[in-house]
């Protein structure tokens, strides 16, 4: 199956995540404040984001959320000019333009292409796979807590 995927994007990635329960690998740039909430992975999961310092002072990635998601047993990473938004689950991959947000899910016009393609699956996964380099240790995101702030629109 490959389709193209508008209009509800957090709906049908928020139905996947919450029946899903083998391991998720998910590469996408920002994870806004609360959007833990929408990223409801389980534990061994790996999340890779853009969470440089530069990412979080303008609050683009919010370190709490990522420190929620730890605790969760999900592994984060970080990988530095991450634009890409890749979501790879066991037997099928979101490629598109939705970041982890409450913006992204409320208020954007985004898109995903679906596939069940197993290739293009494996593909997916290992994408995300190479990206992690740089593990957030509770310790990193301590100090990114501190120098997090808001986004302004």
């Amino acid at each position: 199956m490959n389709e193209t995927v508008t209009g509800s994007v957090w709906k049908e990635l928020s139905r996947f995540l919450k029946s899903n329960r083998s391991v998720v690998d998910v590469a996408v740039a920002y994870v806004g404040r609360g959007s833990s909430a929408l990223l409801k992975l389980p534990p061994g999961s790996r999340l890779v984001v853009d969470a440089t310092e530069g990412s979080v002072k303008r609050g683009l990635t919010c370190p709490d959320d990522l420190a929620e998601l730890q605790t969760k047993g999900v592994k984060v990473f970080c990988m530095p000019n991450l634009h890409a938004k890749v979501y790879a689950f066991s037997q099928r991959a979101y490629i598109g333009s939705a970041n982890a947000s409450f913006n992204s899910a409320t208020k954007l016009i985004e898109a995903m292409f679906c596939t069940t393609d197993r290739h293009a699956v494996k593909q997916a996964k290992a994408f995300v796979r190479d990206l992690c380099l740089y593990p957030l240790t509770p310790e990193v995101l301590k100090r990114l807590k501190k120098i997090y702030r808001p986004p302004v629109w």
